[in-house]
């Protein structure tokens, strides 16, 4: 009991003999190996306790830890995990991996080398492992080559092995940026690297090879304007027999082009702006081609449409891929000139009736004039064959054929070619048969006259309804119930829906339970369902708020219920279950204020052997906590108010620990940040969780090196605090002379001290291209850095001053040299036109020579304006003219800086008249007579006024309709087919007003109508109908209040509208059973 053995006694003993048990210590968390076998319980286990037993090697070890003198392990700050070196079988003789344990595996000759040779004075914890830590001396005394001078790095490794120090090898493919391939890889390092200089040697091709590029005459690459790039040609194998891949530029070579001499492109060396498109070379055999004539057609200068690089003759143009008019069967063996006429191409007609207006006209047989159909043949004919049009009457119109109406002649629905109109709601052509059906009454049942709820096209007979579509599906043994036995009397409209409507007297005269005295609500399917009524089932999960889990599930209903009290039953456990709490002595829940929550501990399974989570408390246990006994803690039985911070029960080890002294050095009392509840000793402080981490060569100094006299509060933690010697004795180069500030990690890092790099890029001048490779001294003269300018000029203005090709000076240049050059490459500056200045170049301006814009080398002021240039052009252009006519000298609004022929003008954006439909390809003279564009009218009539006149169906100028031809008209091709929209007249047509011929409202042309109220056109329906008689009830002449222009029968009356609305029993009687007579002149709405 004292040592806390579990209750399960067949771990040690057997049923065969109590006495003599036996312990398998390996089952536990610490296995016996080695001497540990033979070692006495009672040595380990002192005072016989088992419990709590720490595990680890330093409990039981740690004063042969602080003894051992070989190494001194409490002084080197060794680890106190023994089994890093120890093993169980033999204490002595321990054994040190360093390739595992250390972040220095020994390799090579280092393995045979003794610990003392590295680990001087027995130092373990402050070595470096960097080669040069070592080897220093050796680096610094090498001369072939002089490492020091040729500023080698000291990262020995990269040459050296630790196998042979000498016979270093340098890989100079992965150590630098510039890999040796064909004559680079045997040429002598001297012969690059003269005079040992190996730092800052060029890595492009110019930096060796300027003098080549500039003795080349054939061609001149200086005059041709060629790249330094020398390796676009050349390459490291042979430097003669260069090849020019004219592939890898804007403009490829194929067809013909390719077996073309350079020079016939590139006439006199000139390389630079030859142009790229076709008419840049091919503009004479543009201008000079007759068949077609390219120039008349207004063809596109692109080439490439219909000419390959194969053969310029025999072009072929694609119509499919070239144009928005792909050629499709008959279209396809056209001739182009039956379309073309004149070989005129521009303005083509796209749309059928641009060719086809003439048989549309003429076709009978139907009349499509008459008929109103589109004017799109595409929808019933196709390219392939003019007649046997086929019309799909599923996707053109929105009343596809289906079932018995696919059979059906055109002309039964559509009788004396009338399409336009058709009614496509059943009623408008199944009224009659609505009307006479009696089996049941449509009528009388107020049934919709939407047929196709029951009907269906295939067969008009055996029409089913589908009950499921209504708000009351059918389930169970209503489906086979007769429809006369709930809709009594063939009333359909208003019977109830919820259960008690037909299940009242069930539910009154149930007592197995009482529904009615147990207050059951009346929704019946919480129990019963559809399918069978008794046998009813209560789901206590989902219909209350107390799932049955447990024991609860086998309970009885009447233990909780008793007297068939259902209502207000207590959920909570306490409601029956609080005898039990106050019984309870094991621990007293009353006395420790236990909570009456019960689920806490107790589940519903067992009531017996509650078990308690102390993890869901604010203290979960851990560690040694797990197996301390709840008494050790909670002393008398006292739980509420238990401390939760480590020093309420460990103030005392806190008190008396003085390695290091936790009081005097002023630790906080918060004992988890060394400590853990697995094992109180052994603590283990981390460094990197203050603001402090240590890194490199800090994570192995001792602590008591930084923290001298066990002083740990105020420890400085910029690195000037500890080495401010080393700063102020810094000589290569003087710290303090050139100003460097203290920030050590500037340079240093804490890996090693020496070798520091200065990365220039974290100051606001980042070195690249060619300043990467220059010596600090080259530019920091006599040591001086601070204040070094960091603007090009600060350094280059002689460079600038000299530059004659262009004079930089007299042209009046920025001395920003980063707008043409770079750090890489000093010659062969390139100026970005787009970016450096406001008017970008592009088409043919790319290739244009800067002098001929920049006459004489003059740069500032040259004009941006398209007519500073072209003037000449804009005043001798004819065609049209361009001052007579008063267009904008902006030339950019037609023409583009890629052809200046060819020019296009936009009408949609340039003027406020885009050009739509027939207009687009109405040619320029038609509108715009004798050249004149200046004050043209944009009003329809002024332009067709004569077309207006000579309208006669309807005659528009009798009739006084407007002249904003566009109010019916569109734009596209065949003015005919015009659309009014009836609605801006203050009359919108709906229903059958919409299908119904103009004619017949406005006889003898007469659209000036005054009214539009429904009489005016109805007074002989109203006064003929008789049921109920409308003139002799008196009924308002306003025959939209009842009548729809959907349907004129089946009118709806709003009862509402009389004072006495419908309700109840009321909303299914027929009129005349109140109305007798047709009497509708009632005077009193009482019930009597």
């Amino acid at each position: 009991m004292t040592a806390g053995f579990p209750h399960d006694c067949s771990g040690c003993h057997t049923t065969a003999n109590w006495q003599g048990a036996t312990f398998d210590h390996n089952v536990t968390r610490f296995r016996l190996t080695g001497a540990h076998i033979s070692v006495l319980c009672a040595a380990c286990h002192i005072g016989g306790r088992f419990a709590g037993t720490p595990m680890n090697c330093s409990n039981c070890h740690l004063s042969d830890f602080e003894k051992a003198a070989n190494p001194n392990h409490r002084q080197l700050n060794f680890s106190m995990q023994c089994e890093g070196c120890h093993t169980t079988t033999n204490w002595q003789g321990a054994k040190f991996d360093h390739n595992t344990l250390t972040t220095f595996p020994l390799t090579g000759a280092h393995v045979a080398l003794s610990c003392v040779a590295c680990h001087v004075g027995g130092r373990f914890t402050t070595i470096s492992n960097d080669c040069a830590s070592c080897h220093l001396n050796d680096y610094q005394k090498a001369t072939t080559p002089n490492h020091a001078a040729a500023g080698f790095p000291t990262a020995c490794a990269t040459c050296h092995t630790t196998t042979q120090w000498r016979g270093a090898q340098f890989n100079h493919n992965t150590s630098t940026k510039f890999a040796l391939t064909g004559a680079h890889a045997t040429a002598a390092c001297s012969q690059c690297h003269a005079n040992n200089r190996f730092a800052g040697t060029p890595m492009d091709c110019v930096g060796c090879h300027l003098t080549d590029f500039q003795k080349t005459n054939n061609p001149n690459h200086t005059a041709a304007g060629f790249p330094t790039g020398c390796v676009t040609c050349h390459t490291t194998t042979q430097w003669t027999g260069a090849k020019f891949d004219h592939n890898k530029t804007p403009f490829p070579l194929t067809g013909a082009h390719v077996t073309v001499a350079c020079a016939q492109c590139h006439a006199g060396g000139k390389f630079a702006g030859t142009p790229m498109d076709c008419v840049g070379c091919h503009l004479s055999d543009f201008q000079k081609a007759t068949n077609p004539n390219h120039t008349a057609a207004g063809f596109p200068t692109a080439c490439v449409t219909c000419h390959t690089t194969t053969q310029w003759m025999g072009a072929k143009f694609d119509h499919n891929t070239a144009t928005k008019f792909p050629l499709t069967g008959a279209h396809v063996t056209t001739a182009c000139s039956q379309c073309h006429a004149n070989n005129h191409f521009a303005g083509t007609p796209m749309d059928c009736v641009g060719c086809h207006l003439a048989d549309f006209q003429k076709t009978t047989n139907p009349n499509h004039t008459a008929a109103s159909f589109p004017t799109t043949c595409a929808t019933c004919h196709t390219t392939t064959q003019w007649l046997g049009a086929k019309f799909d009457h599923n996707t053109a119109t929105k009343f596809a054929l289906t079932g018995a109406h696919v059979t059906v002649a055109c002309a039964q629905c559509h009788v004396g070619g009338k399409f336009a109109g058709t009614p496509m709601d059943c009623v408008g052509c199944h009224l009659t048969d609505f009307q006479k059906t009696t089996n049941p009454n449509h009528t009388a049942a107020g049934f919709a006259t939407t047929c196709s709820f029951c009907h269906t096209t295939t067969q008009w007979l055996g029409a089913k309804f589908d009950h499921s579509k209504t708000p009351f599906p059918l389930t169970g043994a209503h489906v086979t119930v007769a429809c006369a036995q709930c809709h009594v009397g063939g009333k359909f409209a208003g019977t109830p829906m919820d259960c008690v409507g037909c299940h009242l007297t069930d539910f009154q005269k149930t007592a197995n339970p009482n529904h009615t005295a147990a207050g059951f609500p009346t929704t019946c399917t919480m129990c019963h369902t559809t399918t069978k009524w008794l046998g009813a089932k209560f789901d206590h999960n989902t219909a209350t708020k107390f799932a049955l889990t447990g024991a609860h599930v086998t309970t009885a209903c009447s233990q909780c219920h008793a007297n068939n009290r259902f209502a207000g039953t207590p959920m909570d456990c306490v409601g029956c279950h609080l005898t039990d709490y106050q019984k309870a002595m094991n621990p007293n829940h009353t006395a420790a204020g236990f909570p009456t929550t019960c689920t806490m501990c107790h589940t519903t399974t067992q009531w017996m052997g509650a078990k308690f989570d102390h993890s869901k408390t604010h203290f979960p246990l851990t560690g040694a906590h797990v197996t301390v006994a709840c008494a050790q803690c909670h002393v008398g039985g006292k739980f509420a108010g238990t401390p939760m911070d480590c020093v309420s029960c460990h103030l005392t080890d806190f008190q008396k620990t003085t390695n290091p002294n936790h009081v005097a050095a002023g630790f906080p009392t918060a004992c988890i940040t060394c400590h853990t509840t697995t094992q109180w000793l052994g603590a283990k402080f981390d460094h990197n969780k203050t603001p402090f981490p240590l890194t490199g060569a800090h994570v192995t100094v001792a602590c008591a090196l930084c923290h001298v006299g066990g002083k740990f509060a105020g420890t400085p933690m910029d690195c000037v605090g500890c080495h401010l010697t080393d700063f102020q004795k810094a000589t290569n180069p003087n710290h303090a002379a050139a100003g460097f500030t203290t920030a050590c990690i500037t340079c240093h890092t804490t890996t090693q001290w020496l070798g520091a790099k200065f990365d220039h890029n974290k100051t606001p001048f980042p070195l690249t291209g060619a300043h990467v490779t220059v010596a600090c001294a080259l530019c920091h003269v006599g040591g001086k850095f601070a204040g070094t300018p960091m603007d090009c000029v600060g350094c280059h203005l002689t460079n600038f001053q000299k530059t004659t090709n262009p004079n930089h000076t007299a042209a009046g240049f920025p001395t920003t040299c980063i707008t043409c050059h770079t750090t890489t490459q000093w010659l062969g500056a390139k100026f970005d036109h787009n970016s450096a200045t406001k008017f970008p170049l592009t088409g043919a301006h790319v290739t244009v020579a800067c002098a001929q814009c920049h006459v004489g080398g003059k740069f500032v002021g040259t004009t941006m304006l398209c007519y500073g240039c072209h003037q000449a052009q804009f005043t001798a252009t004819t065609t049209p003219s361009h001052t007579a006519s008063g267009f904008s000298t902006d030339c950019s609004l037609c023409h583009t800086t890629t052809n200046w022929l060819g020019a296009t003008f936009n009408h949609n954006t340039a003027t406020k008249f885009p050009l739509t439909g027939a207009h687009v390809t109405v040619t320029c003279a038609q509108c715009h007579a004798n050249n004149v564009f200046a004050g043209l009218p944009m009003t329809c009539v002024s332009c067709h006024l004569a077309t207006y006149n000579a309208t006669t169906n309807p005659n528009h100028k009798a009739s006084g309709f407007p002249t904003t031809c566009e109010s019916c008209h569109t734009t596209a091709a065949g003015w005919v087919g015009a659309v009014f929209n009836h609605a801006s007249t203050g009359f919108a047509l709906t229903g059958t007003h919409a299908t119904t011929q103009c004619a017949q409202c406005h006889v003898n042309n007469n659209f000036n109508l005054t009214s539009a109220a429904c009489f005016n056109c109805h007074a002989t329906e109203y006064n003929g109908t008789t049921n109920p008689p409308h003139k002799t009830a008196g009924f308002p002449q306003d025959c939209s209040l009842c009548h729809t222009t959907t349907n004129w029968l089946g009118a709806t009356f709003n009862h509402a509208t009389t004072g006495f609305a419908l309700t109840g029993a009321h909303t299914s009687l027929q009129c005349a059973q109140c109305h007798i007579n047709n009497n509708f002149s009632l005077t009193s709405a009482a019930c009597v």
